[in-house]
């Protein structure tokens, strides 16, 4: 298993925040984009949703390149440079991740844990 940071930007009217949600525990960048695809609710202060689903079968593309595609390679719709902040009205979140450690085994994972760092696995899809 591979462990990544999930990272986020809260932009809101009165200021913006960021930091680490947590960290997963994905085989690749593809299964992230899923886990970040499957709809995940609430896993910070910050309200969570995710239109992936929606853009892909419309069909939406950054630059020609497929939003799937486009969103994997850059990592996150924080880094995408496409990705437009709007309606702040209430605020709006984005999320990135970054690769931090391949092929982590059980005691490493357990390590963590014990640390007190919050690990999620992109299977369970939960953080």
């Amino acid at each position: 298993m591979n462990l990544y940071e999930i990272s986020f930007k809260h932009y809101a009217p009165k200021g913006s925040k960021e930091g680490t949600v947590c960290y997963l525990l994905a085989e690749s960048d593809e299964e992230v984009y899923e886990w970040f695809k499957s709809g995940i609710e609430s896993f910070t202060e910050y309200n969570h949703y995710t239109m992936y689903s929606e853009y892909e079968s419309d069909g939406t593309e950054h630059d020609g390149t497929p939003f799937k595609e486009s969103i994997i390679s850059t990592k996150g719709c924080m880094n995408n440079e496409f990705e437009e902040v709007y309606d702040l009205y209430y605020g709006a979140t984005q999320y990135s991740w970054e690769l931090v450690s391949k092929y982590l085994d059980l005691d490493d994972i357990d390590t963590l844990k014990i640390l007190g760092i919050k690990v999620a696995n992109a299977r369970d899809k939960i953080c």
